[in-house]
Formats: structure tokens, C-alpha cells, sequence
């Protein structure tokens, strides 16, 4: 029997984003005969072509999800889940097996917690794959993140910055004195940011060593410390020991307790360079977020220099975005942030080169604040987020908000992407911009 032939008894493939399957090579391999193939050959051809389809469809993440009966398989692309295929719960027994001893995990063990990592072909190049698997009600639970080795620097010009925020920022590089913190959610592109003003500060002839969890990608040049907390190598005990390295930078990849915050403010105070990030709405609320770790008023206004918020919204894709009237639901929204109502604004239509969503790849937006002697002031009158905010938009900063509407004026992005991450709504900016 042919695999054209054969009922696709192993498989249900999804078709969200037109006629072809995304996993049309796990697909293909799940209706091959096995014939005189060996079945441990068989999962490594199966797990091969799983990496293989991802790599192509520039997925960052592949979700093994368990259910009664099978595995349903999903891809993370430019920030969005997507279904892809059913897997039959034999296939995907062995693919999670045979995951999970490419990157040295226990394969029988599936009632605890496990993470590894593995280096795999993938094509022609070499990618990490991190891999973390959980148990849940309905069996274990894989999650793959892909990651490259072979890194490319990112500069600060390809992140998304508007003219007058990259030159804030790379001046902010030029001449920093403490800390240059990013702050968002998870997955809004802060580690990307970390490795951008790195590359900024590399060429100036400075030390730089990184404390972080995980090592996504090796950085030439750089002195990477992989965090290891049950070895005791915590992010603040690991920053204690960065001075005896005689750095010029340091970079600790998140901030994220008291300890670590306070270690930070060691760091900075003796006048090294400190970069790192932190969970918070925007760039204010950073200075919330050091205050609930415990920093008082006038360290804060003293050590940080540098505060950059940001999200990642999907671009349009060029091949196929259309001017069109906003919705209904888009004119209530701008409504309610009292922004002008244009004729028409840019829509996400789909087509083959992009998978049919509309969307191709990711773009930041910034909302980036060089603290000065009256922001400093504040600080240390205690002044909450209202305030300090009120001063910022009197001294013209460009919001999250009205950085990612003038995105959707110049057809980066659409008005429902920015409604998708949250809308950057936590207050309604004095300026208005029109979004044409």
C-alpha cells in the first residue's frame, strides 16, 4: 500500500492556513509503511521532520499536547499558537520519548518536571532545542523551543525603534552610568533588546559578562554564566561573583526577587554598566516594580539610568495587507481612547506567502525614558505612577500606545494586532495621534 493510498489513520492534519498542512513532513512520514525500518529509525525520521516543519514555518516553539486517545500538535509562530496536526497516541508516545532522550531527560520518568536541552541538524544549520516536559491530567505534556546557535547579532536599528527612541537609546549606550533595564511580559522580546545593546557596547573595547537563565544563544566576545540554582548558583549569588571578573558590563538576564534586585543596585553603584530585565506594565511601573523589591526611593533615583518598555506585535505582511474602513469594534476602541477615527486603516487579508494569516514575522514597540534631575525629584517625593507619568507626556515621551498607533499608521501593523497584546491601554495618552 502507497502513502497516497493509505488511510491517515496515524494523523488528523489541521489546514488553518490553507490547503497544505504545516507538517507536511511529519504528515508524510506518519503514513509511510515502517516495512523493514526499524521502529527506533522510524521516531528519529518522525522527530526529524517535526523539527524540520517547524524550522520552515519559523515556528519558536512546538507543543506536544496530550489528550484521551492521541497528541495534538502546535506550532508557536510570531507569538500566535497554532494547531497543526493530530497525532495518533502511539506516534506521539515515541516522539516525546525519543524527545526527551535527545536532550538527556529520564524517558520513563512522567510524573515530575524535566528540562534539557539538545544541539540537532536541523537542515543546514544547528540549532538548541530546549526541552520541558510536564505531567498533566491528561499525560505529559511536551513543549520544544527551538533556538539558534549560530547567532547573528541584532542591532538596535532592526527592532522597531522610531527615530527619536533609537537615538535616546543608543546615546543612553554611549554614555550609560548604571542601570539600563527592560521591562515587559514574558515573550515580549526583552532578551532580543539585552543582546541588541550588547552589540552596541561590545566594540568599545569593554568586558562584558552575562549571568542568565538559560543561555539562549552564544555570544562571541561575551563571558556567558549559565544560572544554576540547585547548585546554589542563584542570579544573586552568581552577581556577587561577577566583580572578581573585571567587567566593564553586566548583563543579568531578569530580575526577579528582592535579592536579586538588591545585588543589582550593588553593582550599579559602583559604577559598572548593569543591564537586565523586569516584569512590568510600562516604563513607570518599573519603578513600581524596584520598589516592591524592597529599593528606596533614593537608590532608585540615584542607580537607574535607562528604562525601555516594550511588546511585540506581528507585522502585516507586505505581499497582501489592504486599506480598508475599520470595524465596528475598532472604532468603539478608539473611541474609548479617545483617538481620532480614520476613513480606513491597514487590515491583515492572507495569502501563500504568508501561511495565509496575514502576518509575517514580529516588530517591537518602545516606550523608552532616559531619567533626568526632575524625574530623579520625583522619585524621591515618592511620586506614584500618575504622576510621574503626567511628566512624561508634558516632556513629549512617545507611549507604547502611541508608538504602536503610529505603526498602524504606516501599515506595520493593524489595529486589532495591538488589541490582541493587550492594547497598551493603562491610561489614555494627552496627545493623539491620527491613525491613517
Amino acid at each position: 500500500m502507497t502513502a497516497s493510498s493509505r488511510k491517515p489513520a496515524d494523523v488528523s492534519p489541521a489546514l488553518p492556513h490553507g490547503e497544505q498542512p504545516l507538517l507536511s513532513r511529519l504528515l508524510e512520514k506518519c503514513l509511510e509503511e515502517p516495512g523493514g525500518t526499524e521502529e527506533s529509525t522510524r521516531t528519529i525520521s518522525l522527530v526529524q521532520a517535526l523539527l524540520e516543519d517547524a524550522s520552515r514555518e519559523r515556528a519558536s516553539d512546538i507543543h506536544l499536547d496530550p489528550y484521551r486517545g492521541g497528541f495534538q500538535v502546535r506550532f508557536r509562530i510570531d507569538g500566535v499558537v497554532i494547531d497543526t496536526i493530530a497525532l495518533k497516541e502511539g506516534d506521539g508516545r515515541r516522539i516525546a520519548r525519543a524527545c526527551k532522550s535527545l536532550a538527556g531527560l529520564e524517558p520513563a520518568v512522567s510524573r515530575i518536571p524535566q528540562d534539557g536541552r539538545a544541539e540537532v541538524k536541523i537542515g543546514n544549520r544547528l540549532s538548541a532545542v530546549r526541552v520541558s516536559a510536564a505531567p498533566t491530567v491528561a499525560g505529559e505534556k511536551l513543549t520544544l523551543r527551538i533556538l539558534e546557535t549560530e547567532w547573528n547579532w541584532i542591532r538596535l536599528d532592526q527592532l522597531g525603534l522610531s527615530q527619536p527612541d533609537f537615538d535616546l537609546v543608543r546615546q543612553a549606550t554611549r554614555d550609560a552610568r548604571g542601570m539600563i533595564l527592560l521591562s515587559g511580559p514574558t515573550g515580549s522580546g526583552k532578551t532580543t533588546t539585552l543582546y541588541a545593546l550588547l552589540h552596541e557596547l561590545r566594540p568599545d573595547n569593554k568586558a562584558i559578562v552575562t549571568l542568565e537563565d538559560p543561555v539562549e544563544c552564544i555570544l562571541d566576545g561575551i563571558t556567558q554564566i549559565q544560572v544554576n540554582p540547585r547548585q546554589g548558583l542563584t542570579f544573586a549569588e552568581g552577581a556577587k561573583g561577577l566583580l572578581r571578573l573585571d567587567p566593564d558590563v553586566i548583563l543579568m538576564g531578569e530580575m526577579r526577587d528582592s535579592a536579586s534586585a538588591r545585588v543589582a543596585l550593588d553593582i550599579a553603584d559602583t559604577g559598572h554598566v548593569f543591564l537586565s530585565s523586569l516584569h512590568a506594565r510600562d516604563a513607570v511601573a518599573t519603578i513600581t516594580a524596584l520598589r516592591n523589591y524592597g529599593l528606596e526611593d533614593f537608590e532608585i533615583a540615584a542607580a537607574v539610568d535607562l528604562i525601555v518598555a516594550q511588546r511585540l506585535v506581528r507585522r502585516l505582511c507586505l505581499k497582501c495587507r489592504k486599506q480598508q474602513a475599520p470595524t465596528a469594534p475598532e472604532i468603539k476602541w478608539l473611541e474609548t481612547l479617545q483617538q481620532p477615527i480614520p476613513k480606513k486603516t491597514w487590515h491583515a487579508a492572507g495569502c501563500p506567502e504568508c501561511s495565509m494569516t496575514g502576518y509575517r514575522g514580529r516588530v517591537g514597540v518602545f516606550e523608552v525614558w532616559r531619567l533626568h534631575e526632575e524625574d530623579a525629584d520625583l522619585i524621591l517625593q515618592h511620586a506614584d505612577e500618575h504622576t510621574l507619568r503626567r511628566r512624561l507626556r508634558k516632556q513629549g515621551m512617545s507611549t507604547l500606545l502611541e508608538d504602536d498607533l503610529g505603526k498602524v499608521t504606516e501599515g506595520i501593523t493593524t489595529l486589532a494586532e495591538m488589541q490582541a497584546v493587550g492594547g497598551f491601554g493603562f491610561y489614555t495618552p494627552g496627545a493623539t495621534r491620527t491613525v491613517a
